[in-house]
Parts: structure tokens; sequence; C-alpha cells
């Protein structure tokens, strides 16, 4: 029983990785949308939309009880956005802020990579 356990351990050890590689997507810019706090606020949305379009959709928002929020780590796909917050509670939500543009690009992968 105790062989069995050690092979098991090597072959774990073996087939699990140790070190750790940080790979894409990479971004580098402004990323992180901030406000005042608003007292009584049970948390924040944060909306974004296609630059032009008329409607915020409840499915494309963040949600956060802090006071700032990374839009990339939040979930926003790459592209041109207006972005706008509002404020909720129990109850009730507000009216949406001023509206703010925001876009990002994530960089290429290589093309055509090989070993030769």
């Amino acid at each position: 029983m105790k062989k069995l356990f050690v092979l098991t351990a090597i072959l774990l050890s073996l087939a699990i990785p140790l070190v750790a590689c940080a790979m894409g997507p990479i971004y580098t810019g402004a990323k992180t949308a901030s406000w005042g706090a608003v007292p009584g606020a049970s948390g924040y949305y944060v909306y974004y939309r296609a630059p032009g379009a008329t409607v915020w959709n409840n499915s494309q928002r963040l949600q956060t009880n802090s006071t700032s929020v990374d839009l990339v780590a939040g979930g926003i796909p790459a592209g041109s956005w207006e972005l706008c917050g509002t404020v909720f509670d129990g109850v009730s939500e507000s009216g949406p802020s001023t509206v703010a543009n925001w876009s990002y690009t994530i960089k290429a992968p290589l093309i055509d990579f090989r070993i030769q």
C-alpha cells in the first residue's frame, strides 16, 4: 500500500506542472472605472453599450460593492464602449450617470509561429 502511495505521488508530481506561466491576453492602458461613494448604497452597476446605442441592457453590466471596478477583469469585451454607472439599494436603482467613452484592444497573437 505504501509503495502504491509513493508511486501515485511520483506520477502526480510529474503530471502537475510546478511552475505557472502567465500568458495573454495583454492589455495596457486605463481600465479602472471609479466614482464617489453614495450613502445608503447596497452596490453599484457599471453598464456598457456600443457607441450610439440608446438602451442600457442588464446583460451588459458589472455589479460591485466597491467604488471602483476593473473593466477588463469584469468581462467587458475588447472594442469601443459607452459606459455609465448607477447606484442601487434594496428597493430601487438610480438613473444613469454621465456617459464616458472607453475602448481597448488586446494585443494580437503571433501569426505563423514555427520552428524550422
